[in-house]
């Protein structure tokens, strides 16, 4: 059985408003990402944080952003 989370009927909502074979292509796709992450017991903020991961890399700076001097 199929269950689609709320999240992923969102981009479905956009095609239904306005029917085109673009908005048809970006709704599967968002359907197919949300569906993977759901399936991989993600949410969105921790899929989007190992997107950063991924793109940044293990590199973090020496000092801590609340301690970096401002305008200097």
């Amino acid at each position: 059985m199929l269950v689609l989370d709320a999240r992923a009927c969102l981009p479905l909502l956009v095609f239904v408003v306005y029917w085109c074979w673009t908005t048809f292509y970006i709704a599967m796709s968002g359907i197919i990402f949300f569906s993977v992450i759901s399936w991989a017991g993600l949410t969105m903020p921790t899929a989007l944080r190992m997107l950063r991961r991924l793109f940044v890399g293990p590199l973090r700076p020496a000092v801590p952003s609340w301690k970096r001097r401002r305008l200097a």
